[in-house]
């Protein structure tokens, strides 16, 4: 294993122990933080290359403008190239914004959210076996929300048990915010917090009325490919379904209830994608029965 998936290996591993493009977005991080290396001889300056394995680290309390439509390019790109320089590289080239270092930091935070497994991790891996805008999206929503602590905290904390439809009060984030960060939140923070939700597919918004929640039809594929990728990524296992639920995943893919979970873990043992899945007096488990990388050389479906 390269030094690059170890250490990608070590920050999903961390990450899951807590809980639209354009010049105008502004500056990336509110006074001017770009942010701090967590492995390597210490932060870049903006437009400077990151090493082999490096990824940015920003203020817990800083939350950037969401690239979804430069993510899904960063993917595609890193399908054709070898390593995260060049893939650096290459995005500060071929993204369209027309500051070289908007560019520059820009491809930083692209690498971060979407590669911390390195430039052929998961995200490449799912979009090189199955080419499908859908459950890319899918991936990219789930990598963005580990990788933001603060949304993916408002994700699956407050947001998870309102109804979908329902109008979020106007001081609901501001709330969130303030208990989560211990302070008040950077100017910036709020407005983009719901901003990138409504990228996300989360809130939607019409005018001169307040956010309202929405629902977010994720693929069942997705569902499948992420329960291998964090529980049985090298081979089969028997996982209980209790710690399955306890990770956030499945509320970063906007299911509401654990029997919804539980419906779709059936589907597939129906299926015969899952070894079984057992529900007998105090115990449940399900248990895998193929890697992650059959199940993407397979092209699996749900």
């Amino acid at each position: 294993m390269s030094k690059e998936q170890k250490h990608g290996r070590a920050l999903d591993a961390e990450s899951r122990g807590h809980a639209v493009s354009g010049e105008g977005q502004g500056e990336l991080w509110p006074d001017g933080i770009i942010g701090e290396c967590v492995e390597g001889p210490g932060a870049k300056a903006p437009g400077q290359p990151m090493d082999s394995g490096q990824v940015l680290q920003p203020s817990r309390k800083t939350i950037q403008d969401l690239l979804l439509k430069e993510g899904f390019l960063a993917v595609q790109l890193a399908a054709e190239v070898d390593s995260v320089e060049a893939l650096q590289g290459t995005l500060a080239k071929q993204l369209s914004q027309n500051s070289k270092e908007t560019r520059a930091r820009y491809a930083q935070s692209l690498l971060r959210w979407f590669f911390p497994d390195g430039v052929h991790g998961l995200a490449t891996r799912v979009w090189v076996a199955y080419r499908d805008g859908t459950v890319e999206s899918d991936i990219l929503r789930y990598l963005y929300l580990v990788a933001e602590p603060v949304v993916g905290a408002c994700v699956a904390g407050p947001l998870f048990p309102l109804e979908n439809g329902m109008e979020v009060p106007p001081d609901y984030f501001d709330r969130f915010l303030g208990d989560h960060l211990g302070e008040a939140p950077p100017p910036k923070t709020r407005k983009r917090l719901k901003s990138n939700l409504m990228h996300l597919g989360f809130l939607a918004r019409a005018k001169g009325k307040p956010d309202r929640l929405c629902p977010v039809a994720s693929t069942k594929t997705a569902f499948l490919i992420l329960v291998h990728h964090l529980f049985a990524p090298t081979g089969p296992r028997t996982v209980e379904v209790s710690r399955l639920l306890s990770d956030p995943f499945w509320k970063y893919l906007g299911y509401k209830s654990e029997d919804a979970v539980r419906h779709v873990l059936r589907e597939a043992d129906a299926a015969g994608l899952l070894g079984k899945y057992v529900v007998a007096d105090q115990l449940e488990q399900v248990t895998t029965c193929m890697t992650l990388d059959e199940m993407l050389v397979r092209k699996v479906r749900l």
